[in-house]
């Protein structure tokens, strides 16, 4: 029989087959009727699990893309931006601001630490004129998801706009757009909104497109007027991937028929039975043991094993997908993903899967003992 796959990435995640159903319906022309009904749906949608009633923008791109808009719209060469960065992609905000001439302030932590507001207030005070903040939810390179509402206000105290990178935690954690004041959020289409890669969003404020009126960043594709104006006529200033569309209005409508809270809750359930399987495995978590940390977890590789070795033999021998550290975490920690189209099943798949190769790779550990205390504590959440 051909071999079963399973991934368990932080992104991109598993597709429902109501989704991949979308896809592969034959491709339809992006101003005829069928497609613009479900366009004006999908754009909808994205507003309510944004928990925003400002525009959301749908751009054809991976969520860096995104990213990108943020940064080009907003910042103008030699203009003050503060970048707070614990990982992989709060560092991606800073070489972009860096890349388009930002007068740049770095809040840097040490990989795996959670950003403090009081350090981000101080920084601000310190700097002063900071025009934007940029801002990262769910670090998804060590795990941790940071507390945006505290950080959002101290920004807006300090009279910045507020940007945040929620790629992979839109639909898998809290995140009130409108409520914390917060100008702009991206994301993207592969993580915790169940579809293949390709689609980029960014929700923006009234603040923010008048901001984006008067900056000077050079911008043609990610131009933010150029597509809220399409928007407003359920057109697309360039071409949108018409299959990825339809998957996502699909995919939106799942999260929304399960609700934002209820997916909330099985996030944070799912990431507890995760975190209490890998500590019965004697094993050390890297990412924070709370119930924020319902993204990804990360755990460290114990002493003498060879982790780009452990992935490779989980994924070839057992077909699981797991990945390892980005940067200087490479080789440190591996990194299980549970966002998106997960169950509890999957968790123990996961976890089974790493306690088998560890002991082939050596690891004393007593087989079963994760996957029957992921279980024990996925129960007991529920009785609660």
């Amino acid at each position: 029989m051909p071999e079963k796959r399973y991934l368990f990435t932080p992104g991109p995640t598993p597709v429902p087959p109501q989704v991949l159903a979308a896809l592969a319906q034959p491709v339809i022309h992006h101003r005829g009727p069928d497609f613009v009904r479900a366009y004006g749906e999908c754009l909808e949608r994205l507003g309510a699990v944004h928990r925003t009633a400002n525009d959301v923008l749908l751009f054809t791109a991976s969520g860096t893309g995104a990213f990108e808009s943020a940064v080009s719209n907003l910042t103008s060469p030699g203009e003050r931006a503060v970048v707070v960065s614990a990982g992989n992609f709060g560092e991606r905000w800073a070489s972009m601001a860096k890349a388009f001439g930002a007068d740049l302030v770095h809040v840097r932590y040490a990989w795996g630490e959670t950003p403090d507001p009081e350090d981000l207030r101080g920084a601000l005070a310190e700097a002063g004129g900071a025009r934007t903040v940029y801002l990262t939810h769910s670090e998804t390179s060590t795990g941790v998801v940071a507390d945006i509402e505290a950080l959002a206000s101290v920004a807006r105290d300090a009279g910045a706009l507020v940007v945040v990178d929620a790629v992979s935690s839109l639909g898998a954690v809290p995140l009130e757009t409108d409520a914390w004041g917060i100008d702009v959020v991206v994301s993207g289409s592969q993580k915790a909104l169940m579809t293949p890669p390709g689609l980029g969003t960014a929700s923006v404020s009234a603040a923010a497109l008048e901001r984006a009126g008067t900056t000077t960043s050079p911008r043609f594709y990610f131009d933010w007027e150029q597509t809220r104006v399409a928007q407003q006529s359920l057109d697309a200033a360039f071409t949108p991937a018409v299959p990825l569309v339809l998957a996502l209005n699909v995919a939106l409508g799942l999260i929304l028929e399960e609700g934002l809270e209820a997916a909330f809750e099985r996030h944070a359930r799912l990431g507890r039975a995760c975190r209490e399987g890998v500590k019965a495995m004697g094993l050390e978590l890297f990412s924070p043991d709370d119930d924020r940390s319902a993204v990804v977890t990360a755990v460290k590789v114990p002493p003498g094993i060879d982790a780009a070795e452990l992935l490779l033999a989980l994924r070839d021998r057992f077909g699981v997908q797991l990945v390892g550290g980005q940067g200087e975490l490479k080789g440190k920690i591996l990194r299980i993903g549970h966002i998106g189209w997960f169950d509890i099943f999957d968790i123990t798949t996961a976890l089974s899967a790493l306690e088998l190769g560890l002991v082939e790779a050596g690891a004393q550990i007593e087989r079963g003992v994760a996957a029957g205390r992921a279980m024990e504590s996925f129960v007991e959440a529920a009785r609660v």
